[in-house]
Formats: C-alpha cells, sequence, structure tokens
C-alpha cells in the first residue's frame, strides 16, 4: 500500500496497534477479574447459606448440607425455589443496589473499564493529533514557501527530504516552480525585447514625423486660396496628430507590458487633474467645434499616480472626441461614494453596438457596426491596464444612437 511509504504513517499505526493490544489485554483481565470476583460473592453466599442451615437444621451433617450445593437441582427445585423468594421479593429483577457485594464489584469493574478505554482513546488520539500536527506543520511550510516564491523570493525550490506523497507533492511543486520561473523570465524577456522594439520604431519614426509637421505648418503658413488645399491640410495636419498620439501610446504601453513601471502614489485633487486632461485638448475642441462640460459635486482627493491617472483619463475624453460629431456636446463627471471615487466620460455620438461591448478594450479593435473605419487605436486599451494598476476598473455603458458613458471606478482602500 502506498499509504505505508508516508514517513509518520508507520509508527501512527504501530501505536493504535499497541494501544488496541494494551487494551484488549486490559479488557481480558477486568473480564478475569470481574469472573473472579462473582466467583467470591458465590462461594460467600454459600458459605452463610450453610452457616444457616446448620444453625436451623442441628440434625444434617455436613456431607448432607454440602450436598445441597453440589449435586444438580432440577427443573422443579428451581421452581419451587423461586416461587418461595418470589413471595420475599426476592427475584431476577431485584435492583442490583440490593446485593452489596455484587454492585461493589461491578462498581469497580466499570470503573476499571472506564479508565482502561479512556486511557486507550487518549492515547490514540495523542498518536493521531501527532500526526496530524507533523502533516499539517508541513503542508503549511509547502504553503508559505509558495507565497514567498510568488510574491518573488529567490528560492526555486521546496527543500524536502522526507519519503511518501508529501515529498512527491514537494517535487512536483518544484518542477511547477522552475517551469513556471522559466516561462516567466522568457516573457520578460520578450517584452523587454518588445518594449525595445518599439521604442527603436518609434523613435525612428518621429524624426520623419517632425519633418511632416513642419512641411505641413509651412504650407499652412503660406497664402493659399485654394479651398480644397486648405481643407486637405486641415485633415493632414489631424492625421499627424493622430499618428503622434498613437506612437505615443504604442511607446506607454509597451512600458506597461513590460511592467517596468512602478506607480508614483501621492494624494492628488482630482477635480485639477481633470482640468488638466480638458485642458490640454482645448485646441482640438475648438477646432471641432466640440464642447467639454466638467461637473463635480465638490473637492475629491485620491492617492494615485498622477501622471499615469492623467494618461486614462485623457485617452477617455479623446475617444469621446473622436466619436462625437462637430457640435458634439462631452461630459465629464467626478462623483465620490463611501468606497469608491467614479470619473464618467459621456458623449452623445453613435454609440457602442452590445456585440463590441466586450472587445473594446483590445487595442486597434475594429467594429463591423462603427462608421470609423481606422478602428479604436490604443486609448482605451492603455486606460483600462492604468485604471487595473491602481486597483480599478471602468464599465461601460452605451446603447447605439445613444452616445457612450465610460466610467472609472477606483476603490477607496482606507475604507475598505
Amino acid at each position: 500500500m502506498d499509504v505505508l511509504n508516508n514517513k509518520g504513517v508507520k509508527p501512527v499505526l504501530l501505536t493504535l496497534v499497541l494501544v488496541w493490544a494494551a487494551g484488549l489485554l486490559a479488557g481480558q483481565w477486568l473480564v478475569y477479574g470481574q469472573s473472579t470476583g462473582i466467583q467470591r460473592v458465590f462461594t460467600e453466599r454459600d458459605a452463610e447459606l450453610a452457616g444457616r442451615i446448620t444453625r436451623a437444621y442441628p440434625g444434617l451433617t455436613g456431607a448432607e448440607i454440602a450436598s445441597l450445593f453440589t449435586a444438580a437441582a432440577g427443573a422443579e427445585d428451581a421452581e419451587a425455589g423461586r416461587a418461595i423468594l418470589a413471595d420475599a421479593g426476592y427475584t431476577a429483577g431485584t435492583p442490583m443496589r440490593l446485593f452489596p457485594a455484587v454492585w461493589s464489584s461491578y462498581r469497580l469493574h466499570a470503573l476499571g473499564a472506564g479508565l482502561t478505554w479512556a486511557i486507550a482513546g487518549v492515547l490514540a488520539m495523542l498518536a493521531v493529533l501527532r500526526f496530524l500536527q507533523r502533516l499539517y506543520r508541513t503542508i503549511d511550510r509547502y504553503q508559505e514557501e509558495v507565497h514567498r516564491i510568488m510574491n518573488g523570493g529567490r528560492s526555486t525550490r521546496i527543500d524536502d527530504t522526507q519519503e511518501g506523497s508529501l515529498s512527491r507533492l514537494a517535487g512536483a511543486i518544484n518542477t511547477m516552480i522552475a517551469s513556471l520561473q522559466t516561462h516567466l523570465y522568457k516573457e520578460q524577456q520578450s517584452r523587454l525585447f518588445l518594449k525595445d522594439t518599439m521604442t527603436h520604431i518609434s523613435h525612428q519614426l518621429k524624426t520623419p514625423l517632425s519633418a511632416l509637421f513642419m512641411y505641413n505648418e509651412i504650407m499652412q503658413g503660406e497664402l493659399v486660396d485654394n479651398p480644397t488645399v486648405i481643407r486637405f491640410l486641415d485633415k493632414s495636419g489631424q492625421e499627424l496628430e493622430r499618428m503622434q498620439r498613437l506612437i505615443a501610446n504604442l511607446l506607454k504601453m509597451a512600458r506597461l507590458d513590460a511592467r517596468i513601471i512602478e506607480l508614483q502614489m501621492r494624494a492628488v485633487r482630482l477635480n485639477e487633474l481633470i482640468c488638466r486632461a480638458a485642458g490640454s485638448l482645448e485646441t482640438r475642441l475648438e477646432r471641432e467645434r466640440k464642447r467639454l462640460d466638467l461637473e463635480s459635486a465638490g473637492q475629491v482627493t485620491y492617492t494615485c499616480d498622477p501622471e499615469w491617472l492623467l494618461e486614462a483619463v485623457s485617452n477617455l475624453l479623446t475617444n469621446a472626441i473622436d466619436h462625437s460629431a462637430p457640435g458634439g456636446v462631452i461630459t465629464a463627471r467626478l462623483a465620490e461614494t463611501p468606497l469608491l471615487v467614479e470619473i464618467e466620460v459621456a458623449d452623445r455620438g453613435e454609440g457602442v453596438h452590445p456585440d463590441d461591448a466586450n472587445f473594446l478594450f483590445k487595442p486597434f479593435y475594429r467594429s463591423r457596426f462603427s462608421q470609423d473605419k481606422q478602428g479604436i487605436g490604443i486609448g482605451l486599451s492603455l486606460a483600462k491596464t492604468i485604471i487595473e494598476m491602481h486597483g480599478g476598473f471602468i464599465s461601460l455603458d452605451s446603447k447605439p444612437g445613444q452616445g457612450a458613458k465610460f466610467t472609472i471606478h477606483l476603490p477607496k482602500l482606507t475604507n475598505l
């Protein structure tokens, strides 16, 4: 049996067998003692009866009196005797307490049996508890080691020199940990490679992009009377700005994916942070003839990384502007509850189709229901990642043709 190969099982079984054997011997001794006691009681009782018969019937010899106790009695004798004793209230149902010798023997042996089984039970329980204590101590040690390794501990193995199931479990955990750490290392290297690659590509793109910005500004500065040329220059400038935002977001997403970002948490007035995000978009709002309304019930202070949270809010505002028609209104609302801080960004655009809701935060997702053929870029995905790094989440409430409302939910951890 495999269970017998586990360290600690054999000593427990041996202890239980010894306790069982000791209990069996003690039980035999108690039965023998009880039988001896009963024999003594009957002998003393018969001696008393013989003495009474001698005094009552002096003419009987000793042999005749002894034969009354040793000779086999018939059924008629027993029936006659029971009838005589029944008239005196002496029957098999008479309480044991009325027989002092029998009652004393019963109490003595009942106490002995109780103590014997109590001691045996305690010993068996102690043996089992000792085994379980060692078992769970080992399991707790494994758990602590796993948690320590998961939290960044350097050790890559659980030291265990025992045999049996726990040793095999430790070996399996060690194999799993080694495999996970290998995969994590490869993944980290891949993320760093991707980050470095994106950084190099982005830097290479910035130079020609800056030149295109300059060329576009030079052409816009020239006296051009052709409305078509002016319109195309404006569109060219918008696309250049979009490309610039995309490159910047790609760099930020690469840094976040590489997990090399450490949030610099401090208390921030969210009202001012949202105003900063809105201020950075004023020029675009004026150019596209759109309006951004800010609403707040009061000053809200929250502990966060202001620069990254500003990035998330700016991306939601940018997304709302992208999907608002000229003359459209975007609303940014700040609210606070005992457990959450909520930042709501709502537009009155075309809304989100229900089939797109589960994919909206995927980078470069392109909806087959939307008229925007360029997709949504990575702004929403970047915002989602940033908010999740703060322990929060983003929810969406939208119906086709009725606009979309994105809400950032940030937990007030000090109140949880």
